[in-house]
């Protein structure tokens, strides 16, 4: 099996699972108010929990950016200090 059948596989379940916890929401004997409510309860919690993990993220790339940012800088500064003591050096050859 390769990598790419290996995803095929695994996004067919996901899928299969998903359009069967439809039908199930959709055609069990409910009243279709409250299998609406039901619909709308899910899918405020999926939501927030998204909007939570997304975040979360948010946070971690913005603390990694600026450490990347601060080590850039330094790296910046070495450089421009290499740069100047390289014309002292020729100029004063």
């Amino acid at each position: 099996m390769s990598y790419k059948d290996g995803f095929s596989t695994l996004g067919a379940f996901i899928i299969g699972g998903i359009i069967g916890a439809a039908a199930g929401i959709l055609l069990a004997p409910e009243k279709g108010e409250d299998t609406r409510e039901k619909l709308k309860e899910w899918a405020e919690d999926t939501w927030a929990d998204k909007k939570e993990n997304l975040e979360a993220m948010k946070e971690q790339i913005e603390k990694k950016l600026a450490k990347k940012k601060k080590e850039l800088g330094k790296k910046l500064s070495k450089v421009k200090e290499e740069i100047a003591d390289a014309v002292l050096d020729n100029e004063g050859n």
